[in-house]
């Protein structure tokens, strides 16, 4: 097969292309460990079976789960919860006054937050308290327990296991108002860690995050000018044509 002179320029043509758009193939390179950095934030999650066996009838739920698998002193622990009523039978109606805690504990340490519909568990007051059939959902919510150097018993540089234990408490209709017994269990562990310079404080994480956020849209800024350069910019001096003088 002959090569033509057409043939070769649109090669060259082609090969000019190619190391126009090289830069921008670099920048996507160099932009993946990043993405891949945001992508590495780990979650616990999943979901606790809680019930209850009583002499009007039984109970079922579930609790779906979510918190970071490492959580650092000087920031706030989060962790994200829905409430599932799975069965109700026998008398028992709907639930009117419901409460999920969360237990953070830590050695002989506990720390908790919880997160309420209304006006408490017992209360009379149902302003507030959306009942809960069978069937019926309440969140995802969200409860916050601050972690510092005092509540942790933490110093700089340590770290430590902890278990999270997550309990339902609530007020159930049965022909008339009952409280329910409490109901628990583990939703798994996380670790606690005092790497912090400032304990107490959130502001060197929200730093971190404020320059990687500015770092990854300098990288997307550079491959977006890259890209409008290789379009754009000229090519260059074009082999002339055999029919040109």
């Amino acid at each position: 097969m002959i090569r033509t002179k057409r043939d070769g320029c649109d090669g060259d043509a082609n090969r000019a292309m190619r190391k126009r758009f090289m830069p921008v193939l670099l920048a996507l390179i160099l932009l993946t460990p990043l993405q891949n950095t945001y992508a590495a934030v780990q979650t616990t999650s999943g979901v606790v079976q809680l019930s209850n066996t009583l002499n009007s009838g039984n109970t079922a739920y579930s609790v779906q789960y979510s918190y970071p698998s490492t959580a650092d002193v000087g920031t706030n622990l989060n962790v994200t919860l829905t409430l599932h009523v799975n069965s109700l039978t026998g008398l028992v109606e709907y639930l009117y006054v419901y409460r999920l805690v969360v237990d953070v504990l830590i050695g002989g340490i506990e720390l908790n937050g919880s997160v309420s519909s209304g006006s408490g568990v017992g209360a009379s007051n149902l302003l507030g308290s959306p009942r809960l059939y069978a069937g019926s959902n309440w969140g995802p919510n969200n409860i916050s327990i601050p972690l510092t150097a005092d509540n942790t018993g933490l110093a700089k540089g340590a770290s430590a296991n902890a278990t999270v234990i997550i309990m339902l408490e609530d007020s159930i209709h049965e022909g008339f108002d009952a409280t329910e017994p409490p109901m628990q269990d583990s939703a798994g562990g996380l670790v606690i860690q005092n790497s912090a310079a400032t304990p107490n404080s959130s502001a060197t994480g929200q730093t971190t995050d404020q320059t990687q956020t500015y770092l990854l849209y300098a990288v997307l800024a550079l491959g977006a000018l890259l890209m409008v350069s290789a379009v754009l910019l000229p090519r260059g001096p074009q082999s002339r044509q055999a029919n040109q003088k």
